[in-house]
């Protein structure tokens, strides 16, 4: 697994990608993302960016969130499924480039953590398929809002 870390826009707390092996992601295979909380009073905006390519064999994917405190304690989960491609003309969703593809998921507007800290966010895919291809990186932007 490769990471690949910018955070330059205003708000931005935390902007991450993960590489998927061999484009292929297994559901055992929670994707970990460390996140440092300065300011425990405020809201943030969660975001899902995915980079997937024509071989996804679904248009829609569902993945569950979790997110565990600095002792590993997990705070919350949430299931939540989201379009890939359109689904009556079956086109893909955000911006590509060959057979690749980007789309940014809002997944909460109103998030909160409740304690300046260390957290980790984790992502599961959740479809009914151990292995689903075509996903090649899957990422989190982390917003506080201002």
């Amino acid at each position: 697994m490769t990471l690949f870390l910018s955070c330059s826009e205003k708000g931005k707390v935390f902007h991450n990608y993960a590489a998927i092996e061999n484009d292929e992601w297994l559901s055992k295979n929670k994707i970990s993302f460390p996140v440092e909380i300065e300011d425990h009073n405020t809201k943030y905006t969660l975001h899902y960016l995915t980079r997937y390519t024509k071989d996804y064999p679904y248009y829609n994917l569902y993945v569950k969130r979790f997110v565990l405190d600095s002792t590993g304690k997990q705070l919350s989960s949430k299931l939540q499924g989201m379009y890939l491609f359109d689904e009556k003309k079956g086109a893909p969703k955000g911006g590509g480039w060959g057979n690749k593809y980007d789309h940014t998921i809002l997944s909460d507007s109103n998030m909160t953590f409740p304690y300046n800290g260390k957290y980790t966010i984790e992502l599961q895919q959740y479809m009914r398929q151990d292995t689903i291809p075509g996903i090649s990186d899957i990422g989190i932007s982390l917003f506080k809002h201002e």
